[in-house]
């Protein structure tokens, strides 16, 4: 199947939502666009895999900001995991954020709520 046919529904954990929300409308407009433009079409081809501790994830970026996000194939999903500014050395980096949430098992916990509501 050609990444074209196929269409990903894109969903948010409670984190990555909150997270979202928070942002600028600057920058919510690009990544609502990036959700349904690129994400929703084709995951892995506009993603970059990320590696220890992040393996697993993948991310896309925009602007000065960073997509953080799980890919399903088999249920055509994009979990979105985390969003927001690369500022490296900073507290408000996106990755300096999301590793202690993997860490502590907290983005699994949001992960596995989640794909128990998809039916």
């Amino acid at each position: 199947m050609s990444p074209s046919s196929t269409h990903y529904e894109i969903k948010f954990i409670d984190h990555a939502a909150a997270q979202a929300k928070a942002l600028d409308g600057s920058i919510k407009k690009p990544l609502q666009k990036l959700c349904e433009k690129k994400l929703a079409v084709d995951p892995q081809g506009y993603g970059t895999e990320l590696h220890a501790p992040l393996t697993g994830y993948s991310k896309h970026e925009f602007r000065t900001h960073r997509v953080i996000y799980r890919i399903y194939s088999d249920l055509s999903l994009v979990v979105i995991c985390a969003v927001g500014p690369r500022k490296q050395g900073d507290v408000a980096d996106v990755y300096a954020q999301l590793a202690p949430l993997i860490k502590a098992g907290k983005i699994a916990e949001q992960l596995s709520a989640l794909l128990k509501l998809k039916p």
